[in-house]
């Protein structure tokens, strides 16, 4: 029952009951297509179903994003209405400020594997829910969450991501539209077959081989090695890098175009611990991203962090993609 991973996220746009009902549809039926574990489908679709719901009565409007690997699906909750004051109220049960039940956020953290939840006064909430499909490999050592969507005027996305192990890339196909997804999609499947322990210097070099068939793209790489306490970066193009500690650091990309014209080709080192959070985004994020204002967001899953990053950082005259990787 195996489907190709979303690695680019499926929007629901939800501002009407009617919305609801069709996200759940949707999903549920995404979901059919990776399991027939009718326990799991159950309980997917309660949280789907509270997730739309609470969009609309809580928040007027809001999106909701749809994404799965090969082990997990994920749905993102995301608003920028009134927010909450007391978040661990709020997902008590029979708490209500609309006149509910009151079992909504308490029961979609039931009903999930993997929750979380971020929210500020008058800037919105964003709202995480992992269901497990299979048992996640062992010894799992970094957790990583992203939003990936298209141009507005696009049905593609131009740009795509993978996580490999330690490794990480983020690539974004020249331009947006069908022949931007060409070049991202070559790339992400190089990068899924590459040969272990390959320097990624020589990755990219490999990769710009590869992608002269193609109308080109920016393309980075990271490589996270806890046991040396660093983390190294290999970049052409306008794939922004960041170490997010106790200062924000940037990480440098050369310039270029892989497949087209590049120069030569560098890999950076820089200092990394288990508090450390990595974000690398495309060009469809702001290059000003600013996370000082949101207190305790670095302390929150990835995913978080990435939604947040793509509702208030993203350009609307691009692909976006904002991918989150730290420690488990």
């Amino acid at each position: 029952m195996a489907l190709t991973p979303l690695y680019c996220s499926q929007t629901f746009s939800v501002s009407d009951v009617a919305h609801v009902d069709a996200a759940r549809r949707a999903v549920i039926r995404h979901a059919r297509e990776l399991t027939d574990d009718e326990e799991v489908l159950g309980k997917l679709t309660l949280v789907v179903q509270e997730l739309a719901r609470n969009l609309v009565n809580h928040a007027g409007e809001g999106e909701l994003y749809l994404s799965h690997n090969n082990h997990e699906l994920d749905l993102i909750a995301v608003d920028s209405g009134p927010g909450m004051v007391n978040v661990a109220q709020c997902l008590s049960d029979n708490y209500s400020t609309k006149g509910t039940m009151g079992a909504g956020l308490g029961a979609i953290r039931r009903m999930s594997d993997r929750f979380d939840i971020y929210s500020q006064p008058g800037k919105g909430t964003i709202v995480f829910s992992r269901t497990q499909l299979v048992p996640s490999p062992p010894g799992k050592r970094f957790e990583e969450g992203v939003l990936c969507t298209p141009h507005p005027r696009e049905e593609v996305c131009g740009d795509s991501w993978a996580v490999l192990n330690n490794r990480i890339m983020v690539c974004d196909g020249l331009g947006h539209g069908t022949q931007a997804r060409e070049a991202s999609a070559k790339a992400r499947d190089i990068f899924l077959n590459h040969p272990t322990g390959l320097p990624l210097t020589e990755l990219m070099e490999r990769m710009h081989r590869a992608l002269t068939s193609t109308r080109g793209a920016a393309l980075a790489f990271a490589e996270i090695l806890p046991e040396q306490g660093t983390v190294n970066f290999c970049g052409v193009g306008n794939i922004a890098g960041t170490l997010m500690a106790d200062r924000p650091r940037s990480m440098v990309s050369a310039n270029g175009t892989v497949g087209y014209k590049i120069g030569r080709v560098q890999s950076f080192s820089y200092p990394w611990d288990e508090s450390t959070v990595l974000v690398m985004n495309s060009d469809g994020i702001n290059s000003r991203v600013n996370l000082a204002g949101y207190t305790g967001l670095l302390g929150k899953h990835p995913a978080i962090i990435a939604a947040l990053i793509h509702r208030d950082f993203k350009r609307s005259t691009d692909d976006a993609t904002a991918l989150v990787v730290r420690h488990v």
